[in-house]
Parts: structure tokens; C-alpha cells; sequence
């Protein structure tokens, strides 16, 4: 009998566990800092991972953890372990984490390897002793009554559990609304008391969940020192990783974003900032280069600093950086290098960019510091938590609108402004400050500001930007929500919120205003609509609040009227209300009628046969698609292959002028 997914998944965990300490011990071997138990805690190891992997019908597995478990226990009965093994169990640790993850057929070839004596150098190394004899493998003592308790549980349920925390808080705040006029009309102190207790359940709650989500920085720096060992060797240069503050806490999203990135990062940092150890000997430095990964928090910022000693930028390269503002936005520029050959390390012009460009995506920011001859600092600066996020808030065209509030640098009312290049700018204590319109920026349509209108002052490694709104509505702590896969392709957006009054807040992207500030017109030479075209109506159906209303704001944006249904039931009753919908933009898993009911019974009825529907949906199936197409659907669009362009030509095709 095969196993279900949940005990696969378990069994990959515990075995994904397993190598990481491995390897771990693999590479304290090697240099020298091993525990005194480090050959017992692999021995131990490897034999967990055998007896998983025979339990779930892992063959291969465990023919490759048996082979292990053979070379560690003649380690263990000389307590002593000879340096040549090394690389052929981290060639097995390679192979297991290939096998379990379904890249069979390495077995046989790091089998033979390990069932192989080492060959012998020229004056081999003498086996390496660990510690004294033998400790007998530890007994885990059982739990002590109120001794903390680790559990897995998967991000999804962690996810779906504060979707589930933040619905209930919309709900809550519109009920508070209603009560609390009623209370104050009533004097009702004994609601008043309630509301209020009720309120503080929930931010503990919030909090609680939003803490789960949170993970350390550790649980992603186990492939650091390998990757670093692996990198150096190929390079021909020797390099020591040192890992500090791996305790501080990050958004678990942000964690998973930035693996790559902190890896694209040591790689850079050995292929072009480290010396070989015969430059570094003539430097006066010591042969083994230094790096150092360290992470602490600032307030509501975390900030991860990987740093080495090596030969940093040179003097020219710092002075081109002064002329055109900072050493970031030189190394960051798309196709710079400072490599002078092409390797499959270094040199072929990509990289910073992409780093540069996914850390403001995040809501931080990227900083490179730099001094010849001693070193070169790389600093990401990023939000402790997506999911909780401090905002300033402000509003255009009756849509609110919030940016991290740690990109502000101030805000000015806005009199007196110059114009350069066609562009208008603001003078503040000497600064000349490009201006542009939220609304402008935006793409969305709006009237003219008033006089004396706000300016959020947005600062960057590279510019400084004014952008102007109607109102400044100030700062708040927002549970922020991922747009997800619908909407993740509308560019400018970091997330959405969801405010007191119930309406739904978009979270800006700081570096897309201030990089499409420079392209984006000025007002006076907007291209508006003709004045006979009516923008489309679009009923947007889903049954989740959050969905329909950052649905609504979207496309409200991108310049249609938007009316909303929570199921099929609901969107018929408004559309045979109303003749005045264009076009349905439906979900088909809803309660009361779903998507493929209200398409069926819009197909039926005689004046609404021809409107237009678009099912927006997570099943992609071909036999759901042809379902889709077979009822009458004049688009089908998949959520996980969203893509907004493509829905924004479709609207236009179905219901476009």
C-alpha cells in the first residue's frame, strides 16, 4: 500500500532534516570545529534516514543511506575519520536530496564510491580524532509538563488561518460600526464593554497567527557554508563563512524570496570580491578570506548584511558612483560587471539588478558599501513582516491608498512649483524635487488636484520623488493581504488591506512610483478618453469579500465601473435589476449557485444570452475548460496563469468601443 501524500510529506521533512545535519557535521569535520559526537550524529543520521525511507518504499534511499551508515560505523569502531571521505558522503548527501525529490538513478554510482577505499596521497592526513570514547546515543527524555513543544504545520493552514482571522475582523468592524451608533444612541455601556473585549480577542488573535508566520533566519542558512565550500573550490580560493544573528525573526514569505537571493550574493561576493590566497598573502591578509552573514532587526526592519574582506571596488568605480549618486545604482545598472572574463561564476553581466529590483519589490531596499583594499558590504533592509505593515495612508480619486511608511521621507503641502523638461518640480530647503500625480503615475483617471495639495516626499538609493494626492489620511499598523494569482501580474502593488470603514486600501510599491515617475506624462498631456465612450460596466462574482473588493479596486484603477455579487443568485438579481452590465467576470466555486449555474442561466434567458462572461477560476483542467467552453463561456481564465494584460484585452475585445 502506497502512503498518502501527508506521511510522504512528513517522511520528506524528517529526511530533509537529516541531511542538513549531515552535511553540517560534514563540513565541521573538514575544518576542523566538530562537536566531540559528530561521527555518532551522523552515524545516527544516516540511520534514520534508512529506516524512513524503507518504511514510505524508498529503495534507493535507503540503499544509499545504508552505504552511509556502513563507512560512518567503521568511523565509530576507530573513532576516527579519515578527510578523503568527505567529499564522497557529500556527493551522497547531493544523491539523497535528489532521490527524494524524484531524480532517481544516482545511487549506483555514490554506492560504488563509498564501497571504495580512498586513495592514498603522498603523505595522506592523519584520521581526524573526535572527542573521547563513545557516548551512548542520548535517550529523549519524555516531555516535562509545561516544557515547550514544537509541532509542524504547513504554511497553507498558516495562511488560510489568517485569511480566515482577517475576514473575521472585517466582520467585526462592520458590526461595530452598526452597534456603536446604536450604543451611543442608546447609551448602551454593557455593548459598549463587549465591543471593546471583543476587539482585543481579536488583535491577540492576529498577532498569534501572524506570529506563526514568522520563521528564523536560520531555517534557510544550512546550504550556506556547503554552497560557500563548493563555490571557493571552484574559484581556487579559500573562504571561511561566518553566520550571525540567525535567531532574528523574518516573514516567512520574505524568507522564501530572499534564499536565492542571499546565495546569488555570496556568489558574487566570492567570484568577484575575494582574492585568491596568493593575492592575499602579497596584500598582507591572511589566505583564508572572511565572509560574514549577519542579520538583527530595526524596529519594524530587518536588516541582512553579508560582508568580506576582500579587494573591494575600485577607486575609479567609487568616484563614477559619487557623480551618479550611489555605488548601488552603478552595480545595479542591467549588464554591469566588474568581472574581466566570462566564468560560469561571474561575469556575464546579470545579477544586481534582479536582487535590487525583488528586495524593493518586498518594500526594502538594497545598499552597497565599499572601500578599496578592504572590503565590500552588501545591506538588504527588509520588512519584519509582510503581513503586518505600518502604512501611510492617503487617498486619490476616493480610493485609498497606503505606502511603507518607512519610503517617507516627509509630507508638504504643495504652493509654489517649477517647471523642468516639461515636468513639474518642487523647491524644498534648497532640493529641487521632481513632482507627479498618484493618479497620473497610476494610470488611473481622476480630477485636478486642489491647490495646496499633499506631497508624500518618497525617498530611494537613487531619486527622490514627491507624489501628490488629494489627502494624507496618516499612518496605521494594516494586516496586509498578497493580491494572489489573479491580480499578481498588476504591476505597483506590494498588497491590499482592509481599513476600518470596511474599504480596501492598495499597498504601493515606493519603486515603481519613483521609476514610473520619470516616464509617466504630466497632467496637461494625459491622453483622456473620448467624451463619447462610456467605460465598461463589470460585475465581478466571488463570495469572498477580500477577492471582489481588491478585484474592485483594480480594475476601478485601470478605468472601468465595477458593481459586485457574492454568488450567482445575487449576480442575477442584478442583472435582471439593471440593463446596464457589459460584462461578468465570474469564480465558479461559490455557495447558492456557482459560476457554471449563473453562466447556464444567463445563456437561458433571452435578453442576456449574448453578455459577455469571463470565469476566472483555479480549476485548469482541460476537462474543465472544455466544460467552460461547451456552457457558453466567452473566456476562461485560469488564476495560477493569470496574466492582467490578457485580461485587460479581453474586456476590451468583449466589451470595448
Amino acid at each position: 500500500m502506497n502512503p498518502d501524500s501527508d506521511i510522504l510529506g512528513m517522511a520528506r521533512e524528517e529526511t530533509t532534516d537529516c541531511l542538513e545535519r549531515l552535511e553540517r557535521n560534514l563540513l565541521a569535520l573538514e575544518s576542523g570545529s566538530a562537536e566531540p559526537d559528530a561521527i555518532d550524529a551522523m552515524f545516527r543520521d544516516a540511520h534514520s534516514i534508512k529506516g524512513t525511507a524503507s518504511m514510505v518504499g524508498w529503495k534507493e534511499v535507503s540503499s544509499i543511506a545504508d552505504a552511509m551508515e556502513t563507512r560512518l560505523e567503521e568511523c565509530r569502531s576507530q573513532d576516527a575519520f579519515r578527510l578523503e571521505l568527505v567529499d564522497p558522503l557529500l556527493r551522497a548527501t547531493d544523491a539523497l536530496r535528489q532521490t527524494i525529490a524524484g531524480d532517481t538513478g544516482h545511487g549506483s554510482s555514490v554506492i560504488a564510491e563509498l564501497a571504495c577505499e580512498p586513495p592514498a596521497a603522498a603523505a595522506p592526513p592523519p584520521a581526524q580524532k573526535v572527542g573521547e570514547p563513545r557516548p551512548a546515543p542520548p535517550v529523549d527524555p519524555a516531555p516535562r509538563p509545561g516544557a515547550d513543544r514544537a509541532i509542524r504545520v504547513s504554511a497553507e493552514k498558516v495562511d488560510r488561518m489568517l485569511d480566515a482571522v482577517g475576514e473575521s475582523v472585517l466582520h467585526h468592524r462592520r458590526l461595530e460600526h452598526q452597534l456603536r451608533n446604536r450604543a451611543l444612541t442608546e447609551g448602551d455601556d454593557v455593548a459598549e464593554e463587549e465591543l471593546d473585549m471583543s476587539e482585543r480577542l481579536l488583535d491577540e488573535l492576529q498577532d498569534s497567527v501572524i506570529e506563526m508566520r514568522t520563521l528564523p533566519l536560520s531555517s534557510i542558512t544550512s546550504p550556506y557554508p556547503r554552497a560557500v565550500r563548493d563555490i571557493a573550490a571552484a574559484e581556487g580560493k579559500q573562504v571561511e563563512l561566518v553566520i550571525t544573528g540567525a535567531e532574528t525573526q523574518l516573514d516567512r514569505v520574505i524568507l522564501e524570496g530572499i534564499s536565492e537571493t542571499i546565495t546569488h550574493l555570496l556568489r558574487n561576493a566570492i567570484a568577484h570580491g575575494v582574492e585568491s590566497p596568493r593575492e592575499r598573502e602579497r596584500a598582507g591578509k591572511p589566505r583564508v578570506a572572511r565572509l560574514v552573514l549577519r542579520a538583527e532587526q530595526r524596529g519594524s526592519m530587518v536588516a541582512i548584511e553579508l560582508e568580506d574582506d576582500g579587494r573591494g571596488v575600485s577607486p575609479e568605480l567609487l568616484a563614477r558612483a559619487k557623480a551618479e549618486g550611489s555605488l548601488t545604482e552603478v552595480l545595479a545598472k542591467p549588464g554591469f560587471s566588474t568581472a574581466t572574463e566570462v566564468s560560469d561564476l561571474a561575469g556575464r553581466g546579470v545579477g544586481l539588478d534582479a536582487v535590487k529590483s525583488h528586495v524593493e519589490r518586498l518594500g526594502g531596499s538594497l545598499e552597497v558599501l565599499s572601500e578599496p583594499s578592504r572590503g565590500t558590504k552588501v545591506v538588504l533592509l527588509l520588512p519584519l513582516t509582510l503581513a503586518l505593515l505600518r502604512v501611510l495612508l492617503c487617498e486619490r480619486a476616493g480610493q485609498p491608498f497606503g505606502l511603507p511608511l518607512a519610503s517617507v521621507r516627509e509630507v508638504v503641502a504643495v504652493g509654489d512649483t517649477t517647471t523642468l523638461g516639461g515636468r513639474r518640480s518642487l523647491e524644498l530647503r534648497g532640493e529641487t524635487i521632481p513632482l507627479g500625480d498618484l493618479a497620473a503615475i497610476m494610470g488611473a483617471s481622476a480630477a485636478p488636484l486642489e491647490a495646496f495639495a499633499p506631497a508624500m516626499i518618497l525617498v530611494s538609493p537613487a531619486r527622490v520623488v514627491g507624489i501628490t494626492c488629494d489627502r494624507v489620511l496618516g499612518d496605521q499598523e494594516l494586516v496586509t493581504k498578497r493580491l494572489g494569482p489573479l491580480l499578481a501580474g498588476v504591476p505597483g502593488y506590494l498588497g491590499a488591506a482592509i481599513l476600518g470603514d470596511g474599504r480596501v486600501a492598495l499597498i504601493l510599491d515606493p519603486s515603481h512610483l519613483t521609476q514610473r515617475h520619470s516616464s509617466s506624462p504630466s497632467p496637461s498631456s494625459r491622453i483622456s478618453e473620448p467624451e463619447n465612450r462610456t467605460a465598461p460596466n463589470v460585475l465581478v462574482v466571488d463570495d469572498q469579500f477580500t477577492v471582489r473588493e481588491l478585484q474592485r479596486s483594480i480594475l476601478e484603477t485601470a478605468g472601468y465601473h465595477v458593481e459586485t455579487a457574492r454568488d450567482g443568485r445575487e449576480a442575477l438579481e442584478r442583472i435582471a435589476r439593471d440593463s446596464d452590465i457589459d460584462m461578468v467576470l465570474t469564480d465558479i466555486q461559490m455557495p447558492e449557485m456557482d459560476g457554471l449555474e449563473l453562466l447556464a442561466a444567463i445563456r437561458e434567458h433571452p435578453e442576456h444570452a449574448a453578455l459577455p462572461v469571463v470565469i476566472v477560476t483555479s480549476k485548469g483542467g482541460d476537462a474543465d475548460r472544455r466544460l467552460g467552453a461547451e456552457m457558453g463561456a466567452d473566456a476562461y481564465i485560469v488564476k495560477d496563469e493569470f496574466d492582467q494584460q490578457a485580461l485587460l484585452e479581453t474586456i476590451d475585445r468583449l466589451v470595448g468601443s
